[in-house]
């Protein structure tokens, strides 16, 4: 973490496909758009009307990143938490800002939707990549495994709560 970075949280729903890559150091990126809508309670008309809306961009990085490709679909509602930068590029001639969050955790809104968490196999450099990621060196694609399921952990049919 760094000295004055802006760290946010945001609820929305995931916008786009999840799409996972290795980088050339050979860690895992994903990166999915992010859509949040704000709602605002008229108390006179006694009705909620839209607000705001925003499109941002959500990278994440090594087991973050294998685990959000598998776990999320478009439409998800989800929360993310991590560092938000605005960067400026060329698009059509002109310098555009650009929103990207770097999240550091993502989870569903359980406001929203019910889940049921899996946990995935922690292999030995996966736990030190949480306490030092930079000195950690990648996986081979073999032993990323996309969500071990551990016997005692297999979840159990769950019946539809109608909403």
């Amino acid at each position: 973490m760094a000295y004055n970075e802006t760290r946010v949280t945001i609820c929305g729903n995931v916008a786009s496909p999840v799409t996972h890559t290795k980088v050339g150091t050979g860690f895992s990126r994903a990166k999915f758009r992010l859509f949040s809508a704000e709602r605002i309670w008229d108390q006179e008309d006694r009705s909620w009307s839209d607000g705001s809306r925003m499109f941002l961009t959500v990278s994440c990085w090594r087991m973050l990143a294998d685990n959000a490709q598998v776990s999320l679909n478009k439409g998800d509602p989800v929360v993310v938490t991590g560092r938000l930068t605005i960067k400026e590029v060329e698009f059509e001639g002109k310098r555009q800002p650009v929103v990207e969050l770097e999240a550091t955790a993502i989870g569903p809104n359980l406001a929203l939707c019910t889940a049921m968490p899996i946990r995935t196999k922690h292999t030995p450099d996966s736990v030190e990549a949480r306490a030092a990621p930079e000195i950690v060196a990648p996986r081979d694609p073999d032993q990323l495994p996309s969500a071990v399921v551990r016997d005692a952990e297999q979840p159990k049919e769950v019946a539809e709560v109608p909403f």
